[in-house]
């Protein structure tokens, strides 16, 4: 049986003192899903993305995070749009992990997050050294760290040459595959497709489901 744990019911938001941006969505997402949205730059993407995480509050209708059968709160995780990076900035690959957070065994959460994106031997690299690809593996590995049973993605692959691309959604194919409820949202049609459960596409206020092998074209 289907497990519901994301809820949309009639939302609407705009900007203050804009017009809505977002108009009566209705959306449910399934635990166990991965959820690709689509839609052009500007088209409220991260701003659909960011209602659900709780971040930003509709006008109207509710956005609602289910809790489990054990009636618990299921523990999310959020990756960021990719931002400017300073590569001088002098810090190791462990360091940026094991500064994340203050859990006792920090450490050894750090140490299997890196070995799930398959960056163990960078672990003394200064991030400055890292390729784009690399660099944004190191920051999922940081969303890691708290056993998500969500993980949010803004532009994961933004920036990304393509063999990059395609590493990171295998990475996070197989991070699907272990349990994990993945919702990403992008503007490049491939190669994200092919791992996805359902497929969205947000234009012009609305957001509407793309039956899978119809999403060619839509976005550009």
């Amino acid at each position: 049986m289907n497990e519901q744990i994301i809820q949309l019911k009639n939302v609407t938001f705009a900007y203050s003192g804009e017009q809505p941006i977002l108009a009566e969505i209705n959306l449910q997402i399934q635990k166990g899903e991965f959820i690709v949205i689509l839609g052009s730059n500007g088209s409220a993407k991260t701003t659909l993305l960011k209602i659900m995480l709780g971040l930003l509050k509709p006008q109207k209708g509710t956005s609602q995070i289910i809790g489990t059968a054990q009636k618990r709160t299921p523990v999310l995780s959020y990756l960021p749009q990719k931002a400017a990076f300073n590569q001088g900035f002098p810090a190791t690959v462990w360091e940026v992990l094991t500064l994340s957070g203050k859990q006792q065994d920090i450490k050894q959460n750090s140490k299997a997050a890196l070995e799930k994106v398959g960056l163990s031997e960078k672990k003394d690299s200064l991030l400055g050294a890292l390729s784009g690809g690399q660099l944004q593996r190191v920051f999922l590995a940081r969303a890691l760290l708290n056993h998500p049973e969500i993980i949010f993605l803004d532009e994961p692959a933004n920036n990304l040459d393509i063999q990059a691309q395609q590493e990171l959604y295998q990475l996070l194919a197989d991070l699907h595959r272990e349990g994990l409820t993945i919702i990403t949202v992008t503007h490049d049609v491939e190669p994200v497709l092919d791992y996805a459960s359902r497929i969205f596409f947000v234009n012009n206020k609305t957001v509407k489901e793309i039956p899978k092998g119809k999403e060619k074209g839509k976005v550009v």
